[in-house]
Formats: C-alpha cells, sequence, structure tokens
C-alpha cells in the first residue's frame, strides 16, 4: 500500500471502506512517517473535541437580523446611498467585523477547564528526569512535525526562559502525551502537555501559587515539578532550573485561569479560532 497521505483524517474518522481499513492498519505497523501523521490527527481531534462551539450574544444576532428589515427614513440621495451595492457591501464587512470580534471576546473567555480530568504521572516524570529514559524511534517527532504541532496550538518552542534550547520532541503514553525536552550548559526542562483538565485530587501535596501569570501548582524538590490547565490542555513542567529560569519559561506558556482584561480576551479567542482553522 501507497502511503495514507490524504487519507490520514478519513482513517482517524472512521471513514474508509472496510478493505481499506484493514490495508491502512497493515500498513501503520510498517511506516513510522503515517503512524506519526495519524498520531498527530488524533491529538489534534481530541483537542477540537473539547472546545464547545461559541455563539455570538443574541442581542449581536438581533442587531443584525434587524438591518434587513429596518424602515428607511430618508428619500433622495440618502436613499439611493442606501441602496448601493458599495453601501451595502460595506454594511456587510462592518457586521462581519463586529461579528468575529464578539465571537472572539465569548471564546477567549469561554471556561478553559475542558475535556475529561487527568492526573499527569508525576513521579514517573521526576524519575525519567534523573534517569535517562528509553524512548523508541517510532515515537520521536520531527522537527518539522514540531513546528507543524506548534502552529496547531501545541506549544512546541524552539526555546523557553530565554536560554534552554528544545532538543527533542516525543509521543508518551501511547501517543496521548507531547513531551519535550530542553536544556543549556546549566539547566535542563521536560515539558508534557495533554489533553483535558486536571485532576485536582492528583496534585495534593503542591503547592497552589501564581507564576508567571498563571495559577499554577508546585511540588519543591530536585527535580521541581510545575503543572497546570489551560484551554483543554494540561501542562507539567519536571525541572532542575533556578525560578528565574522556570518563571520565564511558565510565562511563555498558555497562562492557567486568571481575569482577562478585554483585549487580552479577544487576542486570545482570535488565536484559538486561528488554530482551529488550521488544524480543520
Amino acid at each position: 500500500m501507497t502511503h495514507l497521505g490524504a487519507d490520514v483524517a478519513a482513517f482517524v474518522d472512521g471513514q474508509l471502506s472496510e478493505p481499506a481499513t484493514r490495508e491502512a492498519m497493515s500498513h501503520l505497523q510498517e511506516c513510522d512517517g503515517c503512524a506519526k501523521a495519524v498520531r498527530q490527527q488524533r491529538l489534534l481531534k481530541s483537542r477540537m473535541s473539547t472546545v464547545a462551539s461559541p455563539e455570538p450574544p443574541p442581542a449581536l444576532l438581533a442587531s443584525l437580523s434587524g438591518l434587513a428589515h429596518s424602515p428607511v427614513a430618508h428619500h433622495g440621495r440618502w436613499e439611493r446611498v442606501r441602496r448601493s451595492a458599495s453601501f451595502r457591501a460595506g454594511i456587510v464587512l462592518v457586521s462581519a467585523s463586529v461579528a468575529v470580534v464578539a465571537t472572539a471576546y465569548a471564546v477567549g473567555g469561554a471556561e478553559r477547564r475542558l475535556g475529561d480530568e487527568v492526573a499527569p504521572p508525576f513521579q514517573r516524570y521526576a524519575a525519567d528526569f534523573r534517569g535517562p529514559a528509553t524512548v523508541q524511534a517510532s515515537n520521536v517527532i520531527s522537527e518539522t512535525r514540531l513546528d507543524e504541532l506548534d502552529g496547531a496550538g501545541w506549544p512546541c518552542h524552539v526555546t523557553l526562559a530565554g536560554d534552554l534550547h528544545r532538543t527533542s520532541g516525543t509521543y508518551a503514553d501511547r501517543g496521548a502525551v507531547v513531551a519535550l525536552s530542553y536544556s543549556n550548559d546549566d539547566a535542563r526542562l521536560n515539558l508534557f502537555e495533554q489533553n483535558g483538565s486536571l485532576d485536582l485530587d492528583s496534585v495534593k501535596g503542591f503547592e497552589p501559587t501564581r507564576m508567571g501569570g498563571s495559577e499554577v501548582f508546585v511540588r519543591d524538590g530536585t527535580p521541581l515539578v510545575v503543572t497546570w490547565d489551560d484551554d483543554g490542555v494540561v501542562y507539567t513542567v519536571v525541572t532542575d532550573a533556578d525560578e528565574e529560569r522556570v518563571v520565564q519559561a511558565v510565562s511563555q506558556l498558555p497562562r492557567g485561569a486568571y481575569d482577562r482584561t478585554p483585549p487580552e480576551r479577544i487576542r486570545g479567542g482570535l488565536h484559538r479560532m486561528s488554530a482551529w482553522l488550521g488544524a480543520a
């Protein structure tokens, strides 16, 4: 069988015929490239499934629907202007812009504890940090794929905290977790990203605090463990970096629950909407 190519999404959605599905499953056992593409598609599909479809405010819909029924108050030249194609196109453009901004505002302020609760395996993450973890070659994420994940809403920054450089990216826990490693001559940092909301029972013994603009849970020690959730994704940082670097790293990642100003909500909403379109 040739590579899945454009059929990756159809395979993940179960839209292939039974013979094609069997052939694809057989191919995936031998082709690391297609297997990685399927894992990425499943990650994106899972991420999208945690987000509720936003609806514009009822007042906005009523206002827009009333445009077509508004009575004509003037005649003559003004009436001709109102009926011109350019004027109507301008009204449509302005209305669409208002709708986009209003939707972005709603999305940016939407409830961020989305998806199933997950309890990250903090002990294993810490143990793997202390010693070399075994990574299967099929789980390694290429640089190109990391860039694609980053553009689709899974932060895979090339650098964190100024001088911690990305050294590797892998799929963990059967493809459900994106695991990233960063280091420099003095410190190391591992970042784990997975769909869901943080199970608060799993962070007993952690200290809730505010760090880098986020409300996070911290477990002191070597390594230090920091975890939080945002927008349907749980983030866990395991590191031996100094406090200043840790704060800077957390500030570069999506922020945990906090009160956003209207401009921040609109920017956040537009970012989420762009990520959805990119993943579609």
